[in-house]
């Protein structure tokens, strides 16, 4: 079957165009649809992502507001520390006594005491009495004297320790040994060489 068309090729012509047009027309409707989409999609993108900021711009003044706040904490921290530096270099070279006594009082054997004790900043002075008992064999009075002794010079403050005199007498009826020490007292350690 042939086809026969009797219209001028003008009209044709322009039949097809009018046909492109309409094709056009749905292509330009289908992409004004897709940019609309893309705007739209744009704009709700946009518009959270302006929430985020404004959420993040919250968090800043708060987190500014709680360091303004602590920032009081910062400065007594440092005011602290420059206190404690002034006090280092304050009691830099001072001898610690109560620590030294306190370490002399526990280091003495039970079985002595010690009536006197001076010191100044070189040496350290110390007599009293240990428990003699006359019948034992051998003569061991004189072993908690030489425990002091050792342990005195175990301490690090104390060196050149000494036992001056010893002797048996009696106290208050009882027999004893008189004893005296002496020990030379350390140059103090500055609080900043120590760990």
């Amino acid at each position: 079957m042939m086809r026969i068309n009797l219209l001028p090729p003008e009209i044709l012509e322009r039949r097809k165009a009018e046909k492109r047009i309409g094709w056009v027309a749905l292509g330009a409707l289908v992409v004004a649809i897709v940019l609309a989409g893309v705007g739209v999609f744009g704009y709700f993108r946009l518009e959270s992502k302006r929430d985020e900021f404004a959420d993040v711009q919250q968090q800043v003044q708060s987190t500014n507001a709680d360091a303004e706040r602590l920032a009081i904490f910062e400065q007594r921290a440092s005011e602290l520390e420059v206190r404690r530096q002034t006090a280092v270099i304050a009691l830099d070279g001072r001898r610690n006594w109560s620590r030294l006594f306190n370490e002399v009082s526990l280091v003495m054997p039970v079985d002595l005491w010690v009536q006197t004790m001076a010191a100044d900043e070189a040496s350290l002075q110390m007599s009293g009495w240990a428990v003699d008992s006359p019948t034992d064999t051998p003569d061991l009075g004189h072993t908690s004297i030489a425990k002091l002794l050792v342990r005195l010079a175990d301490l690090e403050q104390l060196s050149n320790v000494w036992l001056t005199n010893s002797g048996k007498s009696d106290f208050e009826d009882q027999s004893a040994l008189q004893f005296s020490v002496i020990a030379d007292v350390s140059e103090p350690v500055a609080e900043s060489e120590t760990p």
